[in-house]
């Protein structure tokens, strides 16, 4: 047999990866796009702003790979629907416009969450005990190493 027959391990770990994407990708649209009242993209940033009250329009966009026209068009959404609310700070520069979560925006959030659960689960209920939790701790590693590689203190060992 010849080398050209058997792929080397390059190949097959390029081959494993794509198979992956493509899954990640399949999944992703058995989830959908909207998720009760919220988009994708509405209840990731309205799910950042959860995490941090008054965000910074500027590091909100890029925390969320948007440009600033995009930011800017969905908070005008997210104002619109009550679900979030801009101001300056007068304590500091008055060009910095932060972002909060309103009320209303939680609640968003809170049923948008139940919705996205509950796809996943039912995605997620053809598997058995041992593939769901090997799974678990794949995604688990993944997020683990991944937040390792990009902390600052791994920067600074490159």
């Amino acid at each position: 047999m010849n080398e050209a027959s058997h792929p080397s391990q390059d190949e097959m770990r390029t081959r494993e990866i794509v198979a992956i994407a493509q899954g990640l990708d399949d999944w992703n649209s058995l989830l959908g796009r909207q998720f009760g009242p919220l988009s994708r993209p509405q209840r990731r940033m309205l799910r950042l702003l959860d995490l941090e009250q008054g965000v910074r329009v500027g590091d909100l966009g890029e925390e969320l790979g948007l440009t600033t026209a995009g930011t800017t068009r969905m908070l005008d959404k997210l104002e619109m629907l009550g679900y979030a609310s801009r101001a300056r700070d007068q304590k500091t520069d008055q060009r910095q416009v932060y972002v909060t979560l309103t009320s209303a925006g939680q609640q968003a959030l809170k049923e948008a969450d139940k919705v996205f659960l509950e796809r996943v689960q039912s995605t997620l209920s053809i598997l058995n005990e041992t593939e769901l939790s090997t799974l678990t701790r794949l995604l688990r590693t993944i997020d683990t190493r991944a937040s390792n590689a990009s902390s600052p203190a791994a920067k600074n060992l490159e």
